[in-house]
């Protein structure tokens, strides 16, 4: 079940969210990560969301001087996460870029909409099973696109419990080689959830991310996101007062 210009359905090859859960570290990581309540409430909203969508209220973001819709779907119950509006501007992001000059980092928009685009996530069926940073094509994008993916490079990985300056280290060696990747006047764009990754959150308000545009979105009552300050966005909680994120980062390069 999708709204919003009916993004393309889930497909069935994708993992269940609770190997997707076992991979990066098991319940107790999960409870560690977004609390005991999500446990119950995710797969019951999950289970919920052909009744519930049809009665959401539609909402839009506004970005580059257009309105977007955000999208509702079943798959993450994006209608109760930052989801809605990372879809949303990643939608506005790729139209009109062709297929084959399109990069995603992150198994994301698959899900949603249809594509047809290049996707490279090392832990995805259905992907190229890489790390970015080994990621060699002979081809340059217009587009490389990655949503909510950043936050968890060396801090989500299997069995990894690294310092803030070792995953330092290894966004910076992503985002190097995605802006490598890049066509002449090509276009590198990330979300990040803000609140949810200390180190990454500490690059950014150390200005270590370098990027040439960044928007700052936040959360309001009755699932509305609106642009705001950069200070406004990183006082935000993550978890608080709304699940998940409460602000989130549209970062932005280009080639």
């Amino acid at each position: 079940m999708t709204r919003a210009n009916t993004p393309a359905q889930p497909r069935s090859t994708t993992p269940s969210v609770s190997g997707w859960v076992r991979r990066a570290g098991g319940i107790r990581w999960f409870i560690r990560r977004f609390g005991f309540a999500q446990l119950f409430l995710k797969p019951a909203r999950r289970v919920l969301a052909p009744l519930i969508i049809p009665m959401l209220r539609e909402r839009s973001v506004e970005y580059r001087g257009a309105s977007h819709p955000l999208v509702y779907a079943s798959h993450n119950v994006t209608w109760a996460n930052e989801r809605c509006v990372e879809l949303a501007l990643a939608r506005a992001l790729m139209t009109g870029i062709p297929p084959e000059r399109l990069l995603e980092v992150g198994h994301v928009t698959p899900h949603y909409f249809q594509g047809g685009h290049l996707v490279v996530d090392k832990y995805e069926p259905g992907s190229l099973e890489v790390d970015i940073v080994d990621f060699a094509p002979a081809e340059r994008f217009d587009l490389i696109l990655s949503i909510s993916t950043f936050e968890h490079i060396a801090f989500d990985e299997p069995g990894a419990t690294p310092a803030s300056e070792a995953i330092a280290a290894k966004v910076s060696a992503a985002l190097n080689r995605c802006r490598s990747l890049l066509a002449p006047g090509g276009l590198l764009a990330i979300t990040v959830p803000l609140g949810y990754n200390p180190a990454l959150d500490a690059m950014i308000a150390n200005g270590e991310l370098a990027w040439d545009r960044a928007t700052w979105f936040k959360r309001f009552p009755r699932r509305r996101w609106r642009q705001v300050s950069r200070s406004e966005a990183v006082r935000c909680r993550y978890g608080s007062p709304y699940a998940f994120a409460n602000a989130i980062l549209l970062a932005e390069w280009e080639a």
